[in-house]
């Protein structure tokens, strides 16, 4: 029963402590599954005076990079897009990465089938060609291996395919892919002219040479950087504000997930120390009934040093059973961290349990039969041979300092898990916060859904209004659809940002304005959203490409521009410069706020466009229906294809499930504290029950004593108690 009660409890610490570091080590330790991976750097723009690093840089400035440096061996760089597949199979939008045509040589990967690109496929007059995943080639050529030279329409274009990546193989800082394209100088959403002309879009990744360093390289950045300030003094990413940095990819990959990880292995590091205090006080309990055996042993001619190797032996046992129970229990636990972690986790990581798991786990066990068994075996070593076997037979009861040692174990166990509690309590109180945060709309009864159109079949403005307006007049007639609306960005997800600058101030270069939000939206967008109007009009029919150029700001817009520029002046009136736009934009509205940088974060500054005089290839579909939305999803993509029947949705949810993706980080951190909290808790329970109970055991004869002298049974439980 010791055993059996010893062994649970450390399983539970140590299988805790396992699955934490499992997932830890997948994440932070092992490396990426590149050659020499520590030599890759990510190249980012960053502001000077800002720690935020913006993550793109221009077309011009990844070829100035790429030509001129001499601390790379090679610079590729990668850019997320989607295409429009149609043929052999339902119509369906496909997640792409538009990659240099260097970029799998300078990973040191090698294809399942074919080949990687070509130099001359990455130019703009090579020939459209593609590498496909493997769950593509499976789900959609059914594993054919004749799939190489085949020709697919991607975006109503031809593409032939070259190649097939290998299985298992993904790409955490890019995020899932199908279709790899080295065609990198383009982008579905934007004009070959927008991207010469400055737009950050592209995300350069970097092999150091052997001789390099991350500073010397950075170095080297920042004189390239003042040569691309002098060359493209007009770019809005040449001001002299910005820098280029480097840092070591898998370093910037796991960013943002290093404090939390690090958070929860601290937890269940308590958890563990919660354990060992536990199983420390049952053996100390324990220690009273071996005081005669230990006592014999030592008689016999036993030394101290032999008797404590013989107590730390058996606690050392325990726990190397306990870390094979627990090693069992942390593969079921990084099973359900792994399932409940795919929207918080970064993906591409194998959270799998390896050699240096094992290790770690085998170090644990180790560590902890020490910890545990070193002050049991301590007292019972100094154990007084003579007064031992003279005082057989007689009640005794534990010593001062056993008594006062257990006493301070259970005091830390308690003191463990209230510290635990109270982070869990902490944990809950913020994610109830979380649930009350008002996003600005109303989520209730929306229907979200991503439509993005094939720039080659739509290649013109036009076209692309036109496509919109007829879907938006079918799919708001639909019974049961109060009202529809497009957006360029759904709601609390990241959004193309812009200069801006009022017309009547002093003119300064585009990249030293203030940066702002800009979103093209429909008319209907406001009423769809349930987002107030405070002042001036919403857009109508009238504001189309022809129309004088007008905007709507949201109302921290309005109080920057007001405190900023015109000493709290009324908005509405006044013009704006957006961008490379030559013509200013009216302000003839002023809305409330809706969340545009997460729930936990205020409000940015935010424009609102008419989408005829900024047309977007890749919109968001919001339908407010009176019925449940998803019984309405069937509808909708029936009146898309009635447009256009080649025309696939993407991204269906619901903005109650969208707000739930957002919070689903911290409810993922809750959860585990939770777990780990109550964990605790029951240990601590468990091992003040085990050390009473043992401690009354030992002290029935003096009980009985106290009961034969008069004491009544309520005085004996108020004593223990």
């Amino acid at each position: 029963g010791f055993t059996l009660a010893a062994v649970v409890t450390l399983a539970l610490g140590i299988g805790a402590n396992t699955a934490i570091f499992t997932v830890t080590s997948a994440m932070l330790l092992r490396p990426l599954p590149y050659r020499d991976p520590q030599q890759l750097v990510l190249l980012e723009t960053q502001r000077r005076g800002d720690s935020a690093t913006q993550g793109n840089v221009s077309l011009n400035r990844y070829e100035q990079v790429r030509d001129r440096n001499h601390s790379f061996s090679g610079v590729a760089v990668f850019t997320n897009d989607s295409f429009n597949l149609t043929g052999n199979g339902e119509p369906q939008q496909v997640p792409v990465a538009r990659v240099s045509a260097n970029f799998f040589d300078l990973l040191g990967l090698k294809p399942r089938l074919g080949r990687w690109f070509l130099p001359e496929e990455s130019r703009p007059e090579g020939k459209p060609v593609v590498v496909i995943g493997n769950a593509l080639w499976q789900n959609r050529f059914g594993g054919d291996p004749n799939v190489i030279g085949r020709t697919i329409d991607l975006d109503s274009a031809p593409y032939t395919i070259v190649g097939v990546m290998p299985a298992g193989m993904q790409f955490p800082f890019i995020g899932p892919v199908d279709v790899w394209s080295p065609r990198y100088f383009e982008l579905t959403v934007m004009t070959p002219e927008h991207l010469r002309a400055g737009v950050g879009y592209l995300t350069p990744i970097a092999r150091l040479r052997p001789a390099s360093t991350i500073q010397s390289a950075a170095a080297e950045m920042e004189v390239l950087n003042q040569q691309y300030i002098q060359e493209f003094p007009r770019a809005p990413d040449g001001g002299p504000s910005i820098s280029i940095v480097t840092g070591n990819l898998q370093e910037l990959t796991v960013a943002g997930l290093r404090t939390q990880l690090l958070f929860l292995s601290a937890a269940v590091g308590l958890v563990l120390l919660i354990a060992c205090a536990n199983v420390a006080s049952l053996l100390l309990s324990r220690a009273l009934a071996r005081k005669r055996e230990i006592a014999v042993r030592a008689a016999l001619g036993a030394s101290r040093s032999a008797i404590l190797c013989q107590l730390l032996t058996e606690s050392l046992l325990l726990a190397l059973i306990a870390g094979t129970l627990g090693l069992g229990l942390s593969y079921a636990a990084t099973g359900i961290f792994s399932t409940l972690g795919q929207t918080t986790l970064p993906q591409g990581f194998a959270i799998t349990i390896d050699a240096r798991v094992l290790a770690f786990m085998v170090a644990v066990s180790l560590l902890t039969g020490i910890v545990f068994g070193i002050f049991p075996a301590l007292q019972l070593s100094r154990t007084n041979v003579n007064e031992t076997l003279r005082d057989e037979g007689r009640g005794t009861s534990a010593g001062h300092s056993r008594v006062q040692l257990k006493g301070l174990l259970v005091i830390g166990q308690v003191a463990l898990s209230l510290l635990l509690l109270i982070g869990a309590g902490l944990l809950v109180r913020s994610f109830s916060r979380l649930l009350q945060v008002d996003p600005g709309f109303d989520p209730d009864n929306l229907l979200t859904m991503n439509v993005s159109l094939p720039t080659v079949k739509y290649s013109a403005h036009e076209q692309q209004i036109a496509f919109f307006d007829q879907m938006l007049q079918k799919v708001s007639a639909l019974p049961g659809v109060r009202q529809a609306a497009i957006s360029a960005a759904l709601p609390l997800t990241p959004k193309r940002i812009s200069p801006a600058l009022p017309d009547d101030a002093p003119q300064i270069p585009l990249s030293q304005r203030p940066f702002t939000i800009i979103e093209a939206i429909s008319p209907q967008w406001f009423q769809t959203m349930h987002v107030p109007l405070k002042m001036g009009r919403e857009f109508t029919a009238a504001d189309n490409a022809q129309a004088p150029r007008v905007i709507i700001i949201n109302e921290t817009m309005a109080r920057f521009l007001a405190r900023r520029y015109w000493s709290n002046q009324n908005p509405l009136g006044k013009h704006l410069l957006i961008g490379r736009m030559t013509v200013p934009s009216e302000i003839v509205g002023v809305s409330a706020d809706v969340k545009n940088s997460g729930l936990a974060a205020n409000a940015a500054p935010q424009i609102y466009l008419p989408f005829p005089q900024l047309p977007w290839g890749n919109m968001n579909l919001l339908v407010r229906t009176s019925v449940d939305p998803h019984s309405m999803i069937s509808a909708v993509r029936g009146q898309v294809r009635a447009v256009d029947p080649d025309q696939p949705i993407t991204n269906i949810q619901t903005a109650n499930e969208l707000l739930n993706s957002f919070r689903s980080e911290p409810r993922f951190t809750l959860f585990l504290m939770g777990v780990f909290a109550a964990t605790a808790l029951v240990l601590a329970i468990v091992g003040i029950y085990g050390v009473l109970a043992y401690s009354v055991a030992q002290r029935r004869q003096e009980l009985g004593i106290r009961l034969a002298l008069g004491a009544e049974k309520s005085d004996i439980l108020r004593m223990v108690v």
